[in-house]
């Protein structure tokens, strides 16, 4: 009798023990996201991730999704990821670039001639390699890299077939050394302007044209007072899946698995969104807008990389140094007989 009362009594306590595990690790997930809610690859890619997470977990984790820069500016996300206000966000390069400079290598102009090479890279030895790096650096966990779009001219002047086009042109820029020196050793001026400002610039004649991926030119407007896009696709923007480390190492190991594997599903999501988006919405611009658009052949894009990388390489490794940028080519040369061949 004593024994059944003691097993009986160690059973409720061993139910009331792994009852109380289960609710202690119960985790609501904050995650700012710079782009409001809608049909955007980023905010699609995020409610995969919600999705995900949720089921995968049983419903034991939530996220709480905070679209819109709700939180803050891009910067002042990472800043609350870093400090441990906020769990989760998803940033640009170019803001990550402010904590961790080597960012800037995936901005070298014409590094990945397709997205599948960007792809490659982006699951390679140096992207493991860099998400430690920016672990030790900066104190970030860095889940996974994804593509924010290739960026390409537009401007009211004429097409830009060759480098040559390129002569005498005012091109806004972001307020980006690597941006400018890349337009002015076009041939072109470079002209950093606000992203608010750019629509009223080029409708004034303010600067002839501006670079932006095609989603961002349909629906910022540019499409509207632009005549000519050229798809050179000069420059890879980065996103980055990033959370506060102190957090995440507290979660189970379970747990930890299933943001990690959810991170690789919205990175995946957005690749594959943001490519489609290119020629989706080129085809909105010429159909709605009236926009003509030139689709630069790989010959095409050659001429403007020997012209516009090597300042730009120089500039880069003057600011993060030659290994970092050297093991990036190397990435890439790699990706590609990975999807070519030798």
């Amino acid at each position: 009798m004593t024994m059944t009362r003691t097993f009986c009594a160690a059973t409720m306590l061993a139910a009331t023990f792994i009852f109380g595990a289960a609710h202690a690790q119960s985790v609501e997930i904050k995650f700012g996201l710079g782009m409001p809610e809608g049909d955007s690859p980023e905010y699609q890619a995020l409610v995969r991730f919600k999705e995900y997470v949720e089921f995968k977990s049983n419903g034991e984790m939530t996220v709480r999704m905070f679209p819109g820069n709700q939180l803050g500016s891009e910067r002042e996300m990472i800043e609350m990821v870093q400090q441990g206000s906020l769990e989760m966000t998803f940033p640009a390069d170019g803001a990550m670039a402010g904590f961790y400079p080597p960012m800037q290598v995936w901005s070298i102009p014409y590094i990945f001639e397709s997205a599948p090479i960007a792809w490659n890279v982006m699951q390679s030895d140096f992207a493991d390699r860099m998400r430690e790096d920016i672990l030790a650096t900066t104190g970030i966990r860095a889940l996974a890299f994804s593509q924010n779009g290739f960026r390409s001219f537009t401007n009211n002047v004429r097409p830009l077939v060759t480098p040559q086009d390129m002569a005498g042109l005012k091109i806004r820029t972001m307020e980006s050394p690597v941006y400018m020196t890349m337009v002015n050793a076009l041939g072109a001026t470079a002209v950093p302007i606000a992203g608010s400002e750019v629509v009223m610039a080029l409708r004034q004649g303010v600067v002839d044209g501006q670079e932006n991926p095609p989603a961002v030119v349909f629906s910022g407007g540019h499409g509207e007072v632009q005549d000519y896009f050229t798809l050179n696709e000069h420059t890879f923007g980065l996103h980055v899946i990033i959370a506060n480390n102190d957090w995440f190492t507290a979660l189970p190991q379970g747990q930890q698995q299933i943001i990690k594997d959810a991170a690789e599903m919205m990175a995946v999501t957005e690749n594959l969104l943001k490519t489609e988006g290119d020629w989706r919405y080129s085809r909105r611009l010429v159909e709605e807008m009236g926009m003509e658009i030139h689709v630069s052949t790989p010959e095409e894009k050659a001429a403007f990389k020997e012209i516009a990388q090597p300042p730009v390489l120089t500039f880069i490794r003057e600011s993060v140094g030659d290994q970092v940028v050297d093991d990036m080519i190397a990435a890439v040369e790699a990706a590609k007989a990975d999807l070519y061949g030798n």
